[in-house]
């Protein structure tokens, strides 16, 4: 199960939750969904970056998801990934889908990246774990950090938390809001996106539609065809009555016409 390719360069839109503290990440960490515990002796280790393994899911919408993310340190190669395994092991576990050639350095703040869409054969219930990597300098040296969340899918009108989200640089101490980042269940994008039923049943009408018309024109073109036999023919037996008007059966055929 993998995201569509075409999703990948999904836009960032920038913003966060503000409730972690260093002291409970490294240089980069979730604030939203839940991220597993962070632990100073094990962030290098992949794939998760976590002494202990899964936590506690967090719900998350199966359409118009994001992630909060905080900054503590210049970042670089940042990259999200997923893995639809019970407990991921290996970082062959997680398929990317925001790629870090997309974002190659991040400066210190918070940010909300946008998930893409799952394909549709991921289903509410299934469960999740979300991968941040990213490379900061440490000890003089770049050193790649991971950080993980658990996350269990439910549809958008389940879906019952409120992210605010909004853009903030600690460079520039500039906060900018950008409302509707994070879905909630009153949010109208997905009221108005057509089910499959809904798509087939409009194709049906169509081709219906197409069908019809078709046949209407046959019709339409055969009865013409018709009655220009008819006169062309009527037309020949006048002609064969002027000649020999005593034909009885050629007067007969026409004037029974």
């Amino acid at each position: 199960m993998i995201y569509a390719t075409s999703l990948i360069a999904a836009i960032p839109l920038f913003a966060g939750l503000a409730q972690a503290a260093t002291s409970t990440m490294g240089h980069a960490g979730f604030t939203w969904p839940t991220p597993r515990a962070w632990s100073d002796t094990s962030d290098q280790s992949s794939p998760c970056g976590a002494e202990d393994g899964v936590g506690e899911r967090t719900k998350f919408p199966l359409t118009n998801g994001a992630v909060a993310l905080q900054i503590n340190d210049e970042a670089f190669k940042v990259n999200m990934a997923i893995s639809y395994n019970e407990n991921p092991s290996v970082n062959g576990d997680f398929v990317n889908i925001v790629d870090y050639t997309h974002f190659p350095v991040i400066d210190p703040g918070n940010e909300c990246y946008s998930v893409p869409d799952p394909l549709s054969r991921v289903l509410s219930g299934q469960k999740a774990t979300l991968q941040l990597s990213y490379a900061a300098l440490e000890s003089g040296r770049y050193r790649t950090f991971y950080a993980c969340a658990d996350i269990v899918f439910v549809p958008l009108s389940q879906f019952t938390e409120t992210i605010s989200c909004y853009n903030y640089s600690s460079e520039t101490g500039v906060k900018t809001s950008n409302p509707g980042v994070a879905p909630t269940p009153a949010s109208t994008s997905s009221k108005h996106k057509l089910t499959a039923g809904a798509i087939a049943g409009i194709v049906v009408g169509i081709a219906v539609f197409f069908m019809l018309a078709a046949l209407a024109f046959l019709f339409r073109t055969s009865q013409r065809v018709k009655r220009a036999a008819r006169i062309t023919e009527n037309h020949l037996r006048l002609q064969a009555l002027r000649r020999d008007p005593d034909t009885a059966i050629l007067k007969k055929a026409y004037t029974t016409e």
